[in-house]
């Protein structure tokens, strides 16, 4: 069995104004007409799928640009990552908690990661 490639908003919204032709037709017939409207109600749903997943990805794009524009105080973020790290080492704990405080952890990481990239960049573009 194929798969189905996965289609854009572009191909989807083409494929409507076809099925949307078709319908205003007088030379369609009813049951045909019937199957056209249930693909249209179909492609639709699948439209607005990918509108929420488009407006979900652009939102994402927002928080990373925010979050690395804004200001990390480092020493005080090592400072949470090892109290962390001590968290996890001196107490017994289920599976579930460790791997919140390691995404917790993670997370600093990475604001760090992008603070120090943004920085670097900085430097770099100064130095020229």
């Amino acid at each position: 069995m194929k798969k189905q490639k996965k289609r854009n908003y572009d191909n989807i919204i083409d494929d409507l104004e076809k099925i949307i032709e078709k319908l205003n037709s007088a030379k369609t017939p009813l049951e045909e007409s019937i199957n056209l409207f249930e693909k249209g109600i179909k492609l639709s749903e699948e439209a607005e799928k990918e509108i929420m997943n488009i407006e979900n990805s652009i939102n994402n794009n927002k928080k990373i640009k925010k979050g690395l524009s804004e200001k990390i105080d480092i020493e005080k973020t090592f400072k949470e990552i090892e109290k962390i790290i001590e968290d996890i080492e001196n107490q017994d704990m289920s599976i579930e908690k460790a791997s919140e405080y390691y995404l917790s952890a993670l997370d600093k990481i990475s604001g760090i990661e992008s603070y120090l990239k943004k920085a670097k960049s900085v430097i770099k573009k100064y130095e020229q």
